[in-house]
């Protein structure tokens, strides 16, 4: 199964900023791209194709994904009826890895992955091992009932998790219902969809 094995936040040093809103985070106190000449290319002027390739980039790290992946995703929200950004970002948090994460069981979107192929997750009171997995409205995403995979949720502080609105928690049970479908404004301000669409129509 294949996944990135690069530098997790490099992409952040890239941006400026942090995507993921942990606590450490190398941009916080180098806000620039990473190498020498670095601080040197913070205020650099960028090509529109640039800007395009940036926005793509800092969705697919934020989620996660290899390109492959990534562009199939993107060529099936296409194929969807309604606005293409807003379809492409919903295929891409219904992921069962994302689910996985904006319910704190995982620190990371890396570790809900890991959980997700170690057999740490149910969906509907059933084992789903495929962190693509598209999750639907009504899904029912839990903690599989072993003390092993519940440690591992309680060690990351789950029942303080930010949970998205569009996700109704149940802490005593480990679990999580899906009850709509995300809007914009439950995805990042930073994330720039529209570029996306623009890139990949070029």
């Amino acid at each position: 199964m294949a996944t990135y094995r690069g530098r997790k936040k490099d992409i952040c040093r890239k941006v400026g900023f942090n995507i993921w809103g942990q606590a450490k985070c190398p941009s916080t106190k180098r806000p620039y791209p990473p190498g020498q000449h670095g601080p040197n290319l913070r205020d650099g002027r960028m090509s529109e194709y640039g800007e395009q390739l940036l926005a793509k980039q800092v969705i697919r790290r934020f989620y996660g994904m290899l390109e492959k992946q990534f562009r199939k995703t993107f060529e099936r929200a296409s194929r969807m009826q309604g606005n293409t950004g807003l379809n492409f970002l919903r295929l891409l948090e219904m992921r069962l890895q994302t689910q996985v994460y904006r319910l704190g069981y995982a620190r990371t979107i890396f570790q809900a992955r890991q959980m997700v192929t170690h057999q740490h997750i149910f969906v509907n009171g059933k084992l789903v091992d495929v962190p693509s997995y598209t999750c639907k409205v009504g899904d029912v995403i839990s903690v599989r009932d072993r003390e092993q995979s519940r440690n591992i949720a309680k060690n990351n502080h789950f029942e303080g998790a930010a949970v998205p609105v569009y996700i109704e928690p149940d802490v005593v049970n480990f679990s999580g219902k899906i009850i709509a479908l995300p809007e914009r404004e439950d995805f990042p301000e930073f994330f720039q969809e529209q570029q996306v669409v623009e890139f990949y129509a070029r």
